[in-house]
């Protein structure tokens, strides 16, 4: 029986360093999960940071040289949608995976292109909502002009706005090289004194900016939210100080649902790791690429059979059922809110799940308007960099 030809797109992330084998070892725990029987090769693409030549050549590559049945890739989705000439003529499909920092709109479609994410955006909007309802007054928003490139600080202010925010203070930093340099923000937050704060940084500078924020007693009253990868678990954060810090995503690893604990159980069991988002995206994919392939009778992996299959596949995985379809997108996960807390046998710092949110759909008129106008020409998968 021929096996399985899959190649795997992946790009540099300074956050995630380990992000090609933790996606790897998602992806396998599933298969071993759901078809165990299942054979497959795998070729392997380092796209770097993700821009659109790169992964036109890598595509390429992949389907002409390697001839691959099925890519599966971290890319951004604009890059991806850009290079929809090259699947849909060779008719390979291509099921992307990625944090979600960009809104997908009625363009992000075809029978080819398949989409599995954590969708910042809607929990950024849930956040925003979730804050104005919570801590009221006005919020204020600190970001990076990195984090500024994609869609989710416009969803923020749209979350907030439907809770009656009056209006939104917003500061942004401009260096995207050398040394963090964040102070200007905490300035900008003394003055502003705002009912609450909202940080979308990363990297180093989320790190310094925590620091800044927890030794400046004039914004202790401030309470402050930040994008879920400023405090996640998988930073191994030992800081006691960042405590009380809010946060919103479609997943986490602290989620109790049975699904979700088999999850994380079995991968701490076969990777002595916790997961991260990576691999629980892979492992999500995997099972719907399983789910599609108990549809074949023998091992004919033709590119319109597998696109006909995935299109129409649903699986059971962490975070409840899962469709990677894009005809439409389904971007229907609940959005957690979280709080984290110091755990004292771990010592580290963890997120209680507090609360949840249906969430926005993508096909809101102001969502698709903040989707539409975004002109940034941000490439890169959100931290990706």
């Amino acid at each position: 029986m021929r096996k399985l030809r899959i190649g795997f797109l992946y790009p540099y992330s300074g956050v995630f360093p380990r992000l090609k084998n933790d996606f790897r070892q998602g992806f396998e725990l599933a298969v071993k999960k759901a078809l165990p029987s299942l054979e497959i090769d795998t070729v392997a693409e380092f796209i770097n940071l993700g821009d659109f030549k790169i992964v036109e050549q890598s595509l390429n590559k992949l389907i002409n040289f390697d001839e691959v049945d099925l890519i599966i890739g971290v890319v951004g989705t604009k890059v991806i949608l850009n290079a929809h000439e090259i699947y849909e003529k060779y008719k390979v499909p291509v099921i992307l995976n990625n944090l979600g920092g960009y809104v997908p709109t009625h363009s992000f479609r075809s029978p080819y292109l398949f989409y599995n994410s954590l969708d910042l955006w809607k929990s950024e909007w849930a956040m925003g909502k979730w804050s104005q309802k919570r801590f009221g007054g006005f919020p204020a928003l600190s970001m990076s002009i990195y984090e500024s490139g994609y869609n989710m600080h416009e969803c923020y202010r749209l979350g907030a706005s439907i809770s009656g925010a009056p209006f939104l203070k917003m500061d942004i930093t401009k260096n995207m090289s050398g040394e963090a340099d964040t102070f200007p923000l905490i300035n900008a937050l003394m003055k502003h004194a705002p009912g609450h704060a909202h940080v979308l940084l990363s990297g180093r500078e989320g790190t310094q900016f925590l620091d800044y924020y927890k030794k400046t007693s004039l914004l202790s009253g401030i309470p402050v939210s930040v994008n879920p990868f400023m405090i996640d678990e998988c930073l191994e954060i030992s800081d006691r100080d960042a405590q009380s810090i809010y946060s919103a995503a479609t997943w986490s690893c602290l989620l109790e649902n049975p699904a979700n604990r088999s999850f994380v159980d079995a991968y701490e069991q076969a990777y002595s790791r916790q997961p991260n988002v990576y691999s629980m995206l892979a492992f999500e994919t995997g099972l719907i690429v399983c789910e599609a392939l108990k549809g074949f009778e023998n091992d004919n992996y033709s590119g319109e059979r597998m696109a006909k299959q995935l299109g129409k596949a649903d699986a059971e995985g962490p975070r409840g059922k899962i469709n990677v379809s894009t005809m439409p997108v389904n971007a229907d996960q609940p959005v957690y809110i979280r709080k984290s807390f110091y755990d004292h046998k771990a010592g580290l710092i963890k997120n209680e799940i507090i609360d949840s949110d249906p969430g926005i759909s993508w096909q809101e008129p102001d969502v698709l308007n903040a989707a539409y106008q975004n002109t940034s020409g941000w490439e890169n998968p959100y931290l990706c960099v």
